[in-house]
Formats: structure tokens, sequence, C-alpha cells
């Protein structure tokens, strides 16, 4: 199969438009895959390693995809907005986008909300994705097993069982680790 965006056929600057309309993007969850549910549940800079760790290696954007994005875009705008926010959230909010400053990674957008309980994440991921014709490649970073359908293939969960409690419930392990990283660059570039 020939390669038309590097094929002579095309001139330079309308190769690398074509190249620039192939997006690759991430979906992130926060809770439970930039932290691990211990302590104040704040973000963990292990995870924060890992996703620039999958940024560097794919070029792919950040579309967040967590109950986190209700309240983050006025966030942004108003630098710590506060009358729609409790005290943890801002701080946590500020902490966030701190640790992204810090790796260089910022938000590209935000897939829209949906009323629809357990089912709304892979609708609304799915909503983002219907009118962009530009996305190459896309990867779900979310700890919880929603009915993902079709989209179980693009998803990489960040919740395992490491060991079971003495009233019989499984012990898991939340957070975004290297192999987690890994597994979502090989789905991003699997088209490259």
């Amino acid at each position: 199969m020939k390669d038309y965006l590097n094929s002579d056929l095309l001139d330079k600057s309308t190769r690398e438009y074509a190249r620039q309309k192939n997006s690759k993007i991430i979906f992130l969850d926060v809770d439970g895959v930039m932290h691990d549910y211990s302590g104040e549940n704040i973000i963990q800079e292990e995870c924060v390693k890992c996703l620039k760790q999958i940024i560097d290696a794919s070029g792919a954007e950040i579309i967040l995809s967590s109950s986190w994005r209700f309240g983050y875009p006025e966030f942004l705008e108003e630098n710590h907005l506060t009358e729609y926010l409790s005290g943890h959230e801002s701080k946590s909010l500020t902490f966030f986008q701190k640790m992204l400053a810090d790796y260089h990674l910022e938000i590209a957008g935000f897939t829209p909300y949906s009323t629809l309980g357990e089912n709304g994440r892979p609708l609304e991921i799915r909503r983002w994705l219907l009118d962009r014709a530009d996305v190459r490649s896309f990867v779900i970073l979310d700890d919880d097993d929603f009915n993902w359908q079709w989209l179980r293939a693009f998803w990489v969960q960040t919740k395992a069982p490491v060991g079971i409690e003495a009233s019989g419930s499984f012990r898991y392990q939340y957070g975004l680790k290297p192999f987690h990283a890994e597994k979502a660059v090989k789905i991003l570039n699997q088209f490259d």
C-alpha cells in the first residue's frame, strides 16, 4: 500500500497539514488513574510521569473525560474559581493543574456531559468522537469498567486486583503505572 502522506504527489506543506489533521487523543479519567486512592487522593507524580511518557511517545492530546471536568473549564478561566467548588475540590484542581504544568502537559478539551449513569462515559466519548474525523487513534485511561462495548479495545484499565481481604472482597491497586503507559502507547501508535 502506498504511503500517500509521504508521496511526491503532495507538496511538503500539504503533507504537514495532513499529518496535523490526524490527531491522537487520550481520554483521561482522574480518580483511580492519576492517584491510587491513598491518603488525600491527590495527584501522584508517578502517574503524571507515566502520562508524560505516553504523550512523548505518541504526540497525543489530553481530553478530560473524568468527573473532574465539571467546573474545570471555569476553574481555568477564573484561575481558582471557588463559588462553584468546595475548598477541597479547588485545592485538588489547583494541584492537578500545577502537576500538569510542571510536566508541560495541558488539557486540550473535555467530553460532553451526560446524565445516563453507568453508560454515560462511553456515550460521552462516542459523542465527542462523532464529529471528529481527524482523530487517527485514541486511548481511554480509566479505572472503571463501564459498558465500553466496542470502545473496550481502546481502554486501558488502571485498576487491578492484588489480593483478597479477610472479608473475602478483593483488594485493588489503582493508578497509572509504566506498564499501562506502554499499553496506551501501543494503542495510540498502532496506525503509524
